[in-house]
């Protein structure tokens, strides 16, 4: 059953909710007041969806009338216990409203103009003019690995195709971790960070530094799994970080610096367009 705004306040006078309502069918009429604050039957109206049933028409309502009484009382006491001066916020009301406009005026400008095409050579040229700003805060590293059941038949096949370089060995490794239920990874250009490694193959390393030097293919059991690991790759915390490591990040700040050089030469066109079309008066003596 759905109801009309007419049956919501037919509803609300039957079950008493607001006693005092002078007439349901004046929506300027009051349902509730605190102090010189007045809540009326069309801010009421606004908040009830018109498919809701009677039922729900009335706990919203309710709901919506203790909130807003809620907030009211608060609002009193704070204009009563602020002086004039403290509750002064047109100002920053309108320098708000300036900000809103002039940041929705500037993303519609960079959508238009703004240039997202960055080069590799531009990559590059940029990484080699700030090594120094990439310096390597975690440890990374290139690596391939698997984890398969303990108790697997074919383990030694497992083994063979994971420690082979063959191009072709690799295809079949990875069909046979799929096949047997075994979980892989291998993504030759990708760096991860030591502590995404340690997620997927759960070492116990207290030196990282040594652990990486002294090792390069690592095998162990844990909870039911043995786990084969080849690092391929990797660079130590405190190092220049790698090219390859640092691309997305660079392109980020690329066109980040493009962003604003493009804002900045737009207040500079206005400024100056604003100047040659006589849209500045100054009334002084410009020294």
């Amino acid at each position: 059953m759905t109801v009309t705004v007419r049956s919501i306040f037919l509803v609300f006078a039957l079950t008493a909710v607001v006693s005092a309502c002078r007439n349901q069918g004046d929506k300027d009429a009051w349902v509730v007041s605190v102090g010189e604050k007045n809540l009326t039957w069309k801010q009421l109206e606004e908040i009830i969806p018109n498919n809701s049933t009677a039922e729900d028409s009335i706990k919203l309502a309710e709901r919506y009338i203790e909130d807003w009484i809620h907030e009211q009382v608060v609002l009193v006491q704070a204009e009563q216990n602020l002086s004039e001066e403290q509750q002064q916020f047109d100002h920053l009301i309108e320098n708000y409203r300036k900000s809103l406009v002039t940041y929705a005026y500037e993303n519609a400008l960079v959508r238009q103009k703004l240039d997202t095409l960055v080069s590799e050579g531009e990559i590059e040229r940029y990484y080699d003019e700030n090594k120094a700003n990439f310096q390597l805060k975690d440890y990374i590293v290139k690596v391939k690995f698997c984890a398969a059941p303990r108790d697997l038949k074919q383990m030694k096949t497992l083994k063979k195709l994971f420690n082979s370089s063959e191009p072709s060995d690799l295809v079949k490794w990875q069909q046979f971790c799929v096949e047997n239920n075994a979980s892989f990874y291998f993504e030759e250009d990708t760096w991860l960070r030591w502590d995404e490694l340690v997620k997927q193959v759960p070492l116990n390393v207290y030196d990282i530094e040594a652990f990486l030097r002294s090792n390069r293919n690592v095998e162990f059991e844990k909870d039911g799994n043995l786990y084969l690991l080849n690092i391929v790759e990797y660079q130590l915390s405190g190092s220049i970080s790698p090219l390859s490591f640092e691309k997305e990040k660079i392109r980020a700040l690329i066109l980040n610096k493009r962003k604003l050089d493009l804002l900045n030469q737009m207040r500079v066109d206005l400024y100056n367009q604003a100047q040659s079309s006589d849209q500045i008066k100054y009334y002084y003596k410009k020294q």
